[in-house]
């Protein structure tokens, strides 16, 4: 566990690479309270399939689950996501601090750039953490107005370029394949 010298009610405010299921099961506990409880985004949605393959990081006070955040993991870049923080700790830094571990996590793996997708209204403040908007070349195709950001993992490095933005990340749903369907571009028939 990474102990900061942070503290919320005299408590130690911590974070931890979810290693075990009980972790695991801690930080979709968190984002459910977040998400599906306050914000009432369907089951389907929060929990998309790519939970099992992502890395997770929760963020305690004390030995309480208070935030969680989902990393994906593409060639050049780490794209955090799901950034939930329950309701009561919020405004005491832990999201920072969530993505502060996120970042040195991704320098760590060799990405470059961290990449993620927020809404309109939370824009200006992930701007003023360093983050910069890139240019949607089709937001239409998503079903939520989206507003995607990147910045460089290295503080002491530049942003990178609009034009050096991830070329595989866009703005859609990932297709949903169940097992009844070969995926389009599937290797095997």
């Amino acid at each position: 566990m990474s102990t900061t010298s942070q503290s919320i009610g005299g408590l130690a405010v911590t974070t931890k690479l979810a290693m075990k299921m009980e972790d695991s099961l801690q930080a979709f506990a968190v984002r459910a309270a977040c998400f599906i409880g306050e914000l009432d985004v369907p089951y389907s949605e929060e929990f998309d399939g790519h939970d099992f393959g992502a890395t997770h990081i929760i963020a305690y006070v004390g030995d309480e689950p208070v935030g969680a955040v989902r990393v994906r993991w593409f060639k050049s870049f780490a794209m955090p996501e799901r950034l939930a923080v329950i309701q009561r700790f919020r405004g005491n830094g832990v999201a920072q601090l969530l993505l502060e571990r996120c970042r040195k996590l991704a320098e760590t793996r060799g990405a470059e750039k961290l990449y993620v997708q927020v809404l309109p209204q939370d824009a200006k403040h992930w701007e003023k953490q360093g983050w910069r908007r890139l240019e949607a070349e089709d937001a239409g195709s998503s079903p939520k107005q989206v507003v995607a950001m990147i910045r460089a993992v290295d503080p002491s490095k530049p942003l990178p370029e609009a034009d050096d933005a991830p070329e595989s990340v866009v703005l859609r749903r990932d297709q949903q394949a169940d097992g009844s369907v070969v995926p389009m571009r599937s290797a095997s028939r």
